[in-house]
Parts: C-alpha cells; sequence; structure tokens
C-alpha cells in the first residue's frame, strides 16, 4: 500500500513538474511567436500590395471575425490599395487566404499564406513555389522569386471582387486533383470579396 502510495506521488511530482515546464516554455516563447507571425503577414502583405506601399494598416471597423481589412498607403499617406484576410476549411484543415485589392475594387493578387494540403496534390492549388526549368539551369536563366506563379490562384487577378461576393458568379476551374483545396480557397476568396464589398471602401 505505501509503495502504490509512494509511486503515486511520484507520478504526480513528474506531472506537475512538468506541466509547470511546459506552462514556463509557452510563455517565455509567445512573444517571439506572435513577432514571427507578423513578420510573416507583413511580408505576404507586400506581395499582394504595390511596390509603392510604405505602411499597413487592420481596419478594425470594417473588419469581421472572419475576415481582416488591411489598409495599404504610399509615403505620404495616400491610400493605394486594400488587403484581407480570411479562411476556410481544405482537405487537410483550415487555410487561410490573402487577397490584395485595387482601389477600384479589382483582385490585385490572391495567395495562401497557410495551409496544411498534401504536398503534390492540394498544395499545387495553394502554393506559390518558382519553376526552374533543367533549361534554365544549365543556362544560368535567373528566375524571379518574389512572387512566383501559380495558374489557379493569378486565375483571380483582374477580376472584380463584385463577381465573387458571397451571391456573385465567379469562379476559376479547380486544378486537376486538388478540388477540395481549390473549392476551399476559392470560398475563402467569396467570403474576403463579400466583406471588401460590404466595406465600400472601393
Amino acid at each position: 500500500m505505501k509503495d502504490m502510495i509512494r509511486l503515486c506521488v511520484s507520478l504526480g511530482t513528474v506531472c506537475l513538474v512538468g506541466s509547470a515546464a511546459l506552462v514556463w516554455v509557452n510563455s517565455m516563447t509567445s512573444q517571439a511567436r506572435e513577432e514571427a507571425k507578423t513578420a510573416e503577414l507583413t511580408r505576404s502583405l507586400q506581395m499582394v500590395l504595390p511596390p509603392e506601399t510604405a505602411d499597413t494598416a487592420v481596419l478594425k471597423e470594417k473588419s469581421t471575425d472572419a475576415v481582416t481589412l488591411f489598409q495599404a498607403t504610399d509615403p505620404a499617406g495616400k491610400v493605394v490599395a486594400y488587403a484581407a484576410e480570411g479562411q476556410a476549411n481544405g482537405f487537410g484543415g483550415p487555410l487561410k487566404v490573402l487577397v490584395g485589392f485595387e482601389r477600384d475594387g479589382r483582385i490585385r493578387a490572391v495567395m495562401v499564406t497557410q495551409h496544411n494540403e498534401t504536398p503534390g496534390l492540394g498544395s499545387k492549388a495553394a502554393d506559390r513555389r518558382a519553376q526552374l526549368s533543367l533549361w534554365d539551369f544549365l543556362s544560368g536563366k535567373k528566375v524571379d522569386t518574389s512572387f512566383p506563379p501559380n495558374p489557379f490562384l493569378d486565375a483571380f487577378a483582374g477580376q472584380s471582387a463584385a463577381a465573387f461576393c458571397q451571391d456573385g458568379k465567379g469562379t476559376v476551374d479547380a486544378v486537376s486533383g486538388a478540388t477540395i483545396s481549390s473549392k476551399a480557397i476559392l470560398a475563402s476568396v467569396h467570403e474576403v470579396c463579400g466583406v471588401f464589398q460590404a466595406s465600400e471602401l472601393q
């Protein structure tokens, strides 16, 4: 009986110390994780917004629980574009989609900032990766990797946000073998465009 009590006390102590250690590590690294997330969002915004963008600000009064709206300004403080981030459930779970908008309401660019889609399948609809052919490699040709192309995501560019509202008719062809991922991205773009249109920013 005493051995059983000692074992229970020992296990309880180990669990308590382990839990305390996890809480301490989490508290010590939480700020670093938040800073990393902010830096990654900043880099993503730079990709979908015009090069003259000097600053971005969250439009809290125009955002919703599901969609965050951003306003981009140039060095003089003039509004040059907008962006919005939303999310949907893909094949591998939640994915986040960032959409850049021109001031006239046209979609400037779309990119997926976070996903867990299957590599080689769902990732074909979500990833932007520079493609270097064998000939490019052998000839020493440099490929621009600042904003790699993705035929599916690039199909949104130039189209009106109004066409992609929840009740709009806007659509793009799904990627073969990545139908669920494609539909999830399209659903997120629909939701983001709906919030952007409702904001009456354009």
